[in-house]
């Protein structure tokens, strides 16, 4: 069987965004973003996508072999092919290039390989490495300072035994020498075992050691003295992780965390070779490989014990643990080994449970009931499932029913449903079925459903006798708990599923659910409240549709349909401790153009914006939510797990968009804040308007001046109706709400209005609308009022919509309206 103790790593390659699969150096920044070093560009990675970077985005080359970060927040890098510098500030605004280019070239040759950069507060630059003999300085004012570089070797000292090693021990800048000098209080010489390569390379870890490869794999004391590992691995890089461990990456054999003394604490990525080594902010590991590209391994503590499908675990009263596997073999497994209890002929699938009362394994496969004690004892006979907690009798369900099991003696108990599980309650026998939950209480089975979240199929009962409550595993209605109360907690309460296939009884307060959408702990508080955490491939799982799952001191097991991993408890901790690294608003668009502006003043027609933020939790890419809203239009926020928030067809007027980001127990202390403006058409502006009224005030005017409608005041208002149609057009619109939905038509759609007591009926060229409003009400109400006439004490027209008139009626549309008594001097407001 194929098994391991290895991480669950996740691959970044080229189909992924990376843009070379030789990759030599990783990085994360401030805000959170990782970087990573190529033989083809910079690359940086948001949780979403990569970012990459050439010579066209301002690299001095594409071959970058490290990142050398400041204390200043500069992170500085050397193009290997152009050997010139550049820099960039931790919070990334773009490349920078290093002034003194010209300065420091002049000292290279071809086969230099810088291996230090360091600038100290005065903004000297301390450069030490492979090919290049002694120590450069190169002050702020391009002042160049060469140390211990006597008895120079023409090229490079490849090749060369006499070539030492020197340390500036204030700020740890690594170079070679082609001479003997003797240690000082500011440089500490050594002379190497080893000849030296390109691969020469040093890592401070405390204040008495340091590891180094000039050749081999060595670690350096204070005095002087150094003793090299028996690796003979072919290292090639080396990172310090604490005081005490330090990371390495071998030529085609993976790599390994080693204290100082030399042991291996853990290997990775066996055969390959790794270049560099991170532990990102949020703890997890990040793998650089030549030709592999990267690999990520999120929760360094969860492991995978086999790939191979694991059907079912438990563990006996001293921590061991058995599986069950789908292939029908039985195993025991204990911290330095593994047996096999039962080898199977892959026919059928294994179960396996406990009885901690007499201290005896029970297991089935192939058809057999085994009996593991001193003996194995065997009976054949057939096993759907065993109770978590077996007892006297020994229950089993079997497919449409159960039996129990005493001194080999079996009683059937049948039933006309599927029986999944069963168990001892009260001295009653509680049976999960497809048909929901029964009983056998005196000898009688009878449905047993007082609410209906009980009438679901239940695929797994487990009982805790000391608080007499049950917890029961339903496919549709999550974890039903049945005690003094009955209640479920499912999907909509944080599950993730409320389809639950096995629940598991740490202790007193501590539930786990297994679903095929991932692992859920419930923790039980007061009151019957609790809350969830949940344990997700998206978390480092192998997969998301769990078997079983099982708790051994503070170590958690999960059976999976790809395999079994285990993972400390820890890992809960951290995820609930999880934070939002970093929030911002990558880009903004406007009508599907991208702008870089903030307060930006847009036409009335520049109105579908679309906003894409960027919160980064490596850990939790796939758990952000996004919260946002217009400040001047909502008052509540949205919540979102889409990077890319639209607004369409905005109207006129000051916005302010605010967004946030939040994991599950946690709100990032970012607000983004992005004010822009949309104008409105020039129709629609204060001096059109200004304009309007002044042309109407002359037009008035004038026509009072001429009295040629002085003696008629109906068309002098249908003048002024006609006027201010001609200048608005057709775009007003009536918003009213209508049985529940809110409505917006065009206003010259509308022929007349009908009053039914509190409510109008809305007659339009399309359709009837009946709203809740007086009639006494409905004018003001519209935007284009001069439009509508009153004519009864039931009915509103509107002008335009009048096709004839008589001497008390109207008609609009071939209906024929009447027209009231007290309404006839209308009529002489209506021209044609």
């Amino acid at each position: 069987m194929s098994f391991s103790q290895a991480p669950i790593y996740k691959h970044f390659g080229v189909d992924d965004g990376l843009p070379s699969s030789e990759v030599y150096d990783i990085y994360q920044d401030k805000e959170g973003y990782i970087w990573f070093a190529t033989d083809k560009g910079l690359s940086r990675f948001n949780g979403y996508e990569f970012e990459n970077f050439t010579t066209k985005d301002g690299l001095l080359d594409n071959t970058i072999l490290d990142f050398y970060p400041q204390e200043n927040g500069q992170v500085w890098a050397y193009g290997y092919h152009s050997q010139s510098l550049f820099y960039f500030d931790d919070v990334f605004d773009g490349f920078k290039t290093y002034e003194h280019n010209d300065i420091l070239k002049q000292q290279l040759n071809p086969s230099t390989i810088l291996k230090s950069i360091v600038v100290d507060e005065k903004q000297t630059l301390f450069i030490g490495g492979y090919g290049l003999c002694g120590l450069i300085e190169i002050t702020k004012e391009g002042q160049l300072i060469r140390q211990y570089d006597l008895n120079l070797i023409s090229d490079t000292p490849t090749g060369n035994k006499d070539v030492n090693l020197g340390i500036q021990t204030k700020n740890g800048v690594l170079f070679s020498i082609c001479s003997d000098y003797k240690s000082t209080e500011d440089v500490l010489f050594i002379n190497p075992e080893y000849i030296i390569d390109s691969r020469l390379e040093l890592a401070i870890l405390n204040d008495n050691e340091s590891i180094f490869i000039d050749k081999e794999l060595g670690v350096l004391s204070k005095n002087g003295e150094t003793r090299y590992y028996n690796a003979h691995k072919s290292p090639v890089g080396i990172k310090r992780i604490n005081d005490h461990l330090f990371f390495v990456g071998y030529y085609n054999n993976g790599a390994e965390i080693r204290d100082v003394s030399g042991e291996i604490i853990e290997r990775f990525l066996p055969k390959k070779t790794v270049t560099n080594f991170l532990i990102d902010t949020e703890g997890s590991y990040w793998f650089s490989t030549l030709d592999d590209d990267v690999f990520y391994v999120k929760n360094p503590n969860l492991k995978v014990y086999t790939e191979q499908h694991v059907t079912s675990i438990v563990k006996n009263d001293n921590n061991v643990l058995y599986a069950g596997f789908y292939n029908g073999n039985i195993i025991r497994i204990t911290q330095k080994r593994r047996d096999t209890l039962y080898k199977a002929q892959n026919t059928s699938h294994a179960l396996v449970e406990f009885d901690n009362v007499h201290n005896v394994l029970y297991g089935y496969s192939e058809d057999k009931l085994m009996k593991f004690a001193k003996q194995k004892h065997t009976l054949y006979t057939y096993v759907r499932k065993f109770p978590e907690h077996i007892g006297k009798p020994l229950l089993r369900s079997i497919t449409h029913g159960f039996s129990t099991i005493e001194n080999d003696s079996i009683t059937l108990f049948s039933l006309n449903q599927k029986v999944q599980d069963v168990c001892m309650y009260k001295n009653d026998v509680l049976i999960g079925t497809s048909s929901g939950l029964f009983i056998q209480k005196d000898s009688i089975i009878k449905p047993y459903q007082p609410v209906d979240i009980l009438k679901s199929r239940i695929d797994d009962l487990d009982v805790n006798h000391n608080t007499n409550t049950v917890y029961i595993a339903t496919q549709g209605s999550g974890v039903v708990v049945y005690g003094d109360s009955i209640y479920s907690i499912n999907k909509e309460k944080g599950l993730t599923n409320d389809i639950v296939s096995e629940v598991h009884i740490e202790n007193d307060s501590i539930v786990w659910a297994c679903t095929n959408s991932g692992l859920n702990r419930i923790a039980f508080k007061t009151n019957n409240t609790y809350s969830i955490t949940t344990i997700t491939k998206a978390d480092g799982l192998l997969s998301n549709d769990i078997d079983d799952v099982e708790i051994i001191n503070d170590t958690v097991w999960v059976a999976t349909k790809k395999g079994l991993c285990y993972f400390k408890k820890e890992v809960i901790l951290e995820k609930e401790a999880s934070k939002i690294l970093s929030l911002t608003l990558k880009d903004v668009s406007v009508n599907n153009v991208f702008i870089d502006k903030d307060n930006i003043k847009l036409k009335y027609n520049q109105n579908n914006i679309d906003f894409t933020l960027q919160a980064i939790s490596h850990k939790n890419t796939n758990n952000i939510n996004y919260l946002y809203r217009l400040k001047e239009i909502d008052s509540h926020w949205t919540s979102t797990r889409n990077r890319k928030i639209s607004f369409p067809s905005l109207s006129p007027g000051n916005y302010t968009f605010e967004a946030k980001a939040s994991l599950i127990h946690s709100l990032s202390d970012n607000q983004i804040n992005y004010n822009f403006k949309i104008r409105p058409p020039f129709w629609k502006s204060w001096w059109f308007y200004s304009l309007c009224t002044l042309l109407f005030a002359g037009l008035v005017y004038l026509f009072f001046k001429i009295r040629v409608l002085t003696y008629n005041k109906d068309i002098i208002r249908e003048l002024i109706r006609l006027t201010i149609k001609r200048l608005k057009r057709k775009e007003q619109f009536y918003n009213f709400r209508s049985n529940g939905e809110d409505f917006k038509i065009p206003s010259h759609d509308i022929l007349h209005i009908k009053s039914q007591g509190n409510y109008l009926d809305i007659s339009t060229t399309k359709k009837t609308y009946t709203i809740r409003c007086k009639i006494g009400d409905f004018i003001a109400t519209t935007p284009d009022a001069l439009e509508y006439l009153r004519v009864h004490r039931s009915y509103i027209i509107r002008i335009d919509q009048v096709s004839s008139k008589g001497k008390n009626w109207v008609v609009i549309n071939g209906e024929k309206i009447p027209v009231g008594e007290t309404y006839l001097s209308q009529l002489e407001k209506i021209q044609f």
